[in-house]
């Protein structure tokens, strides 16, 4: 019970601390706790260079480092090396909680994948912070608060590497699938455009992976046969300047030149705006689109509805909309 007030004390400072700050920010650190994975969808609709102040950014580094591990139970090298920018900031210009729970973080991060030496340096800071809190605050109960840290994050530490190879394989097995399910979408969609246009590039080679796909299906043959090669495809839509001009113009000779159109009511739109368009009036499948743009379902449909939001103004709006309905 202890442990759990305690819990709630260091949340409640961390958004006190923020409040006067960027929104995003407190919100994350609201829910940081509970639904690290929440916080870390929201930060990363957050421009960190866009931030107004310093502390802003720090605050941003600190809770994105937070936010990633207690979601991936490991930092990346740009998160850490932010969480070290936020670190240094916090230890020269304050605040002192925002200092510990830093160092403290740090701490566990560099434990965890077995840099002791430095990992133990780091939790003195932390302690030292403590104990600099502890002159204008209640003894004891700063040294309990320091404790019940140091021990949430070890047995949050412990507890990860125990399941951390189980999730790292039902995601590569999730990676896999969604690939799969993508390269069935594609096919099918496609597919269909052969009888407009026969010569168009990449049709005969999805055919042969998504037969091969089918035929091996439940076998240990699957993988290894077309999975890279399916993945080669994706990454051409992807990527694929050529790819994607060639799918662009035959969704134009179907759609009475529609994307170029788009293009030229919409001049300043970024790429990827059209790519969306593109795959969405293609018939892609939100699923599909989603491993294309590399972007999750959430922050797709978003976008998608801000672009139909902008079309709306447009003088051919209702004929733009229409391909994103079919």
């Amino acid at each position: 019970m202890v442990k759990l007030r305690l819990s709630y004390l260091l949340a409640a400072l961390l958004v006190l601390s923020c409040g006067k700050g960027n929104p995003a920010l407190r919100t994350a650190a609201r829910v940081i706790e509970d639904h690290p994975d929440s916080a870390l969808y929201i930060l990363d609709g957050v421009s960190r260079v866009d931030l107004a102040t310093d502390r802003e950014k720090a605050e941003y580094d600190y809770l994105s480092a937070e936010a990633f591990y207690r979601t991936y139970f490991f930092l990346d090298d740009p998160t850490e090396a932010a969480l070290e920018r936020a670190c240094f900031y916090f230890e020269e210009n304050g605040p002192a909680m925002e200092r510990m729970r830093a160092w403290e973080l740090m701490g566990t991060v560099q434990t965890a994948v077995g840099r002791y030496g430095i990992g133990m340096v780091s939790f003195r800071k932390a302690g030292a912070v403590a104990r600099d809190i502890e002159r204008g605050r209640n003894r004891i109960g700063m040294l309990a608060l320091l404790l019940a840290g140091i021990l949430a994050t070890l047995v949050l530490y412990f507890w990860a590497r125990k399941s951390q190879t189980e999730k790292l394989l039902a995601e590569k097995q999730a990676e896999n699938e969604r690939y799969m399910s993508a390269a069935e979408d594609l096919q099918s969609r496609l597919s269909a455009l052969r009888a407009d246009r026969p010569k168009l590039s990449g049709l005969d080679t999805l055919d042969r992976l998504c037969e091969q796909y089918y035929i091996f299906e439940g076998t240990s043959n699957l993988q290894p046969r077309i999975l890279g090669e399916v993945k080669s495809i994706v990454e051409g839509l992807r990527n694929d300047t050529k790819v994607q001009k060639n799918l662009e113009q035959a969704l134009d000779e179907r759609a009475n030149g529609v994307m170029k159109r788009l293009r030229a009511t919409f001049p300043k739109w970024k790429d990827e705006d059209f790519l969306l368009y593109l795959f969405t009036a293609s018939g892609f499948s939100a699923t599909t689109i989603s491993t294309l743009l590399e972007k999750d379902k959430p922050y797709v449909y978003n976008r998608l509805y801000r672009l139909k939001e902008r079309i709306k103004a447009s003088p051919d709006a209702q004929d733009f909309l229409d391909w994103l309905e079919k």
